[in-house]
């Protein structure tokens, strides 16, 4: 136990350390998310949330039921659950909604040697308000225009992907820089179809990118993610998010309690509030945060007035 504890806090202290001298441009304030709930054995390898009708859907990883699962916030339970039909969880990763459609992005590329990438979508009005249901969906195939190499090289490569968002006009992609801990920000249409997934920008995430949500209104964006050799959770808010913008981390949050934690979907569900959650993993089982940025995003927006 002793030792246990002489190990977190090593992990806590160089985790620290390193985020003071590698933060440089960021502001990397320490902060943790406020625990909800541990999540049931049915979704404990939640990768993807989003919000609708008031509950929290997510889904599971790669080798997963093609189910996405809706969570009362009260409880905590799965109450509904949306099938796709005749697909697979090739290795599901994110899932985002613009208010009209459902994206859910099959895009998990941990070789770096898939080469049948794709974003399932649906109408979400094809969401009944209660009950199960099964739902035909449309597909939207890509490949990264950068990436020539097909040879499998497990985590040591950067076309692998775990986050997708949602603006009024496109769909837009973080890689996961398992070589480099460097993020791209790819883009691609909302509609059907087989295209290649141009590279708009990037920036030095200084860890691996799992999740993102877009709040359109205020156009604000919110990342989460992890440093790979400690599994240290962070967080970015972007603001005025433009995709061709010169700086796309305004903010970095360093979540330093949460060592160990695999922290893999965000989402908005309130202004400057999100959802959290975290797959199961050697040292923390399945649960769902709230994180409250409310007081940096007015201070910010007050600041642009």
């Amino acid at each position: 136990m002793k030792k246990n504890l002489i190990i977190v806090t090593l992990a806590l202290l160089v985790s620290s350390l390193w985020a003071q001298e590698n933060g440089k441009n960021a502001f990397t304030p320490l902060y943790n998310p406020r625990f909800l709930s541990e999540l049931p054995n049915e979704v404990s390898e939640t990768s993807g949330l989003f919000f609708h009708n008031g509950r929290l859907w997510t889904h599971n990883d790669s080798g997963g039921k093609p189910i996405l699962y809706a969570i009362d916030t009260t409880t905590f339970q799965v109450v509904q659950r949306i099938t796709l039909k005749n697909v697979k969880n090739k290795d599901w990763e994110d899932v985002c909604t613009d208010g009209e459609s459902v994206f859910v992005g099959d895009f998990g590329n941990n070789h770096g040697s898939r080469k049948n990438l794709r974003i399932f979508t649906f109408p979400l009005s094809a969401i009944p308000e209660e009950g199960d249901a099964s739902i035909e969906v449309d597909s939207i195939l890509f490949r990264f225009s950068d990436q020539t190499s097909f040879v499998k090289r497990k985590h040591a490569h950067d076309f692998d992907c775990e986050a997708v968002f949602a603006t009024g006009t496109h769909l837009y992609l973080f890689s996961k820089g398992w070589k480099t801990g460097t993020t791209r920000l790819y883009r691609l249409p909302k509609t059907p179809g087989n295209y290649v997934a141009e590279v708009v920008n990037g920036f030095d995430s200084q860890g691996l990118i799992t999740g993102a949500d877009y709040d359109r209104e205020n156009r604000i964006l919110i990342v989460v993610g992890y440093v790979k050799s400690l599994l240290n959770p962070f967080m970015y808010l972007i603001f005025d998010f433009d995709e061709h913008g010169e700086k796309l981390a305004n903010h970095r949050f360093e979540m330093s309690q949460f060592v160990g934690a695999q922290t893999e979907g965000i989402c908005f569900f309130d202004y400057g509030r999100c959802y959290i959650s975290v797959e199961t993993s050697p040292t923390m089982t399945t649960r769902v945060f709230e994180a409250d940025f409310r007081k940096w995003i007015d201070k910010e927006l007050k600041n642009k007035k």
